[in-house]
């Protein structure tokens, strides 16, 4: 895969260089900027009290380095499943390999080196499409708990995620490998039973290692629901990361200790306090205050990050760092027959005037996206130029309606034949500022050509529940990475949600179509820089054609980081093998 260019404030790479992703419920309230400033100046220690009171033992030790990170995403697992978050997943836990967010640089952690066909530990088989990598494991590693961490952790963390019954949301790679040799406690021998170009840099969100000596014998007595629900993955994770757990307060506060033994040496900052708070404008109080030191994505809307750069930034308080990493889409329900005729999907995105809703609600910041690939990447701009572009036309809209059998009913709402009306529910998650800004503003366009939505949106752990994970019944605003790496398990027909597979994968768009499979299969083969960048243009192509998911704007990642804290870097791109606590162990408080 290739990645190029320069935008934001991280600098692209060509990648083809290297052989080698409510527990505080107050809603946002609709204040103007300076009306925030003085309640939020007025009300510092009202809120610190009631939010963020601090630890004795903050007092107790005032020589120890000690931060707090406040996060949007609660979590219930640290492991491979259930509702995951890859920010706390890099502090607990490592892979063999890691990924630069910077740079998409692979970077191996708990691995001596990467796997290179110059050395002889990646061999490929061409023509019987199989493959071995061999990994070597740094000496005298361990887990939190001390004990030896070795190749049979690595093969036994294999075995969990390719168990059927297991709810691992992604098999690709774990699918893809047919065995495990572990000839010694230091040596990964992984063959591959097809051709795979990440093979050579597996990271944690692949396949990572557990320790077999707390979870052999749940794992082996078969019960795959009793294991997924094990205390393990939460509060009594034992892990190989930067820092350990010594606290966890059902998934919206973890307390975290530096590992004295982590593979790339001990982290600088002793202790780490990661709390979960989804409101906006609390947290936007919390910096304000002085009360937090990082505030990672989605933690902080784009007005908040306005405030801060005319109110804390200029005073010397901190940074505020922003880059385009993922993108806001919309999408149509893969179960509501309305939409099922491409046209209305088109007609849709016509309707919406997206060059002005990023001009009015992100003042030029973010930029219309009309494809699922980042501006980094080198094949960008060519892939835009062959794609379908629907530029904003309320006529062009009301006229493919009507070519699909629409016509404005005695209301106003368009109809078929059948009597449906073109009336559906609107969701997107509550309290993220941005969505709910651009909702309004769709909804309204599409007031106009005949469409009625009806707002009902949810929290994180509503929308991530059992009973609505990863499905809708009209349509939904949602962001995710457009990494291509990626793409596969975003968009390939095995990865569409469904009861058999508790709806936990990810190709929420139902996007089914065997050639657009058939990119995505070849583009994890292992192929030439040019083929991939010939491929991503292709899938550009068709997705741009056929609109599984309508697209709207890139979405800058805001992170906020006070003064004396070092070593954050905000990320190129988003996904699980882009984390910005990737290097915890090198951040420091000075």
């Amino acid at each position: 895969m290739v990645a190029g260019g320069n935008f934001g404030c991280a600098k692209g790479i060509d990648m083809s260089k290297h052989e080698n992703k409510a527990k505080f419920g107050l809603r946002n309230s609709t204040l103007n900027r300076r009306q925030f400033i003085k309640l939020a100046g007025a009300s510092a220690v009202s809120v610190g009290a009631m939010s963020w009171s601090r630890a004795p033992i903050f007092a107790a030790q005032p020589a120890r380095k000690r931060i707090v990170i406040h996060g949007e995403r609660q979590v219930t697992s640290l492991g491979y499943h259930n509702r995951r978050e890859t920010e706390h997943v890099s502090m607990v836990d490592a892979g063999l390999v890691t990924q630069n967010p910077v740079t998409l640089e692979r970077v191996p952690v708990l691995a001596e080196e990467l796997p290179s066909i110059k050395k002889g530990t990646w061999k490929i088989d061409t023509q019987k499409k199989t493959m071995i990598t061999v990994y070597k494991l740094r000496p005298n590693l361990k887990w939190h708990d001390g004990k030896p961490y070795t190749s049979k952790d690595f093969e036994f963390g294999w075995q969990i995620a390719k168990h059927p019954e297991f709810p691992m949301p992604d098999r690709l790679v774990p699918e893809m490998i047919s065995k495990i040799e572990t000839p010694d406690d230091r040596t990964i021998v992984i063959h591959w039973n097809d051709l795979y170009n990440e093979a050579y840099a597996i990271q944690y969100t692949h396949v990572r290692a557990f320790p077999r000596h707390l979870l052999l014998d749940a794992f082996s007595a078969g019960d795959m629901k009793a294991f997924a629900n094990l205390p393990f993955w939460n509060k009594n994770f034992v892990g190989a990361g930067a820092f350990r757990v010594v606290e966890w307060d059902g998934g919206s506060r973890m307390e975290l200790e530096a590992f004295n033994d982590f593979a790339l040496g001990r982290p600088k900052i002793d202790r780490m306090t990661f709390k979960t708070v989804e409101d906006t404008n609390t947290n936007l109080a919390a910096v304000l205050a002085g009360e937090v030191d990082f505030c990672m994505r989605s933690t902080i809307s784009f007005d908040g990050a306005v405030i801060l750069r005319e109110q804390w930034e200029k005073q010397g308080k901190g940074k505020v760092l922003t880059s385009p990493a993922s993108w806001t889409w919309l999408n149509l329900s893969r179960d509501n027959a309305l939409y099922s005729d491409v046209r209305v999907r088109r007609a849709l995105l016509h309707a919406i005037d997206r060059d002005a809703m990023a001009q009015n609600i992100f003042k030029g910041e973010r930029i219309v996206s009309h494809i699922p690939l980042s501006r980094v990447r080198k094949s960008y701009k060519t892939a835009l130029a062959t794609a379908s572009i629907y530029k904003y036309d309320a006529e062009r809209a009301k006229k493919l309606l009507a070519e699909a059998g629409w016509k404005p009913g005695s209301d106003g709402v368009m109809a078929n034949g059948k009597g449906e009306r073109l009336e559906f529910e609107f969701r997107c998650t509550a309290e993220r500022r941005d969505h709910e800004q651009a909702q309004a503003i769709i909804a309204d366009y599409w007031k106009r050509i005949g469409v009625r939505t009806n707002i009902k949106n949810m929290p994180n752990r509503l929308l991530n529940s059992a009973e609505n994970r990863s499905r809708w019944p009209g349509a939904f605003i949602g962001s995710h990475n457009v990494t291509v790496e990626e793409w596969q398990e975003r968009f390939h027909t095995k990865n569409i949600p469904a009861a058999e597979n508790k709806y936990s994968l990810e190709n929420v768009s139902g996007w089914n179509d065997p050639k657009k499979d058939a990119i995505l299969d070849e583009l994890n083969s292992i192929i030439t820089p040019a083929r991939s960048e010939q491929l991503q243009v292709e899938y550009c192509k068709m997705f741009s054609e056929a609109l599984p998911h309508l697209p709207l704007f890139f979405s800058p990642e805001v992170l906020v980081v006070k003064k004396g804290l070092t070593g954050i870097t905000p990320r190129q791109e988003s996904g699980g093998q882009n984390s910005s606590s990737w290097n915890t162990h090198q951040w420091d408080k000075t």
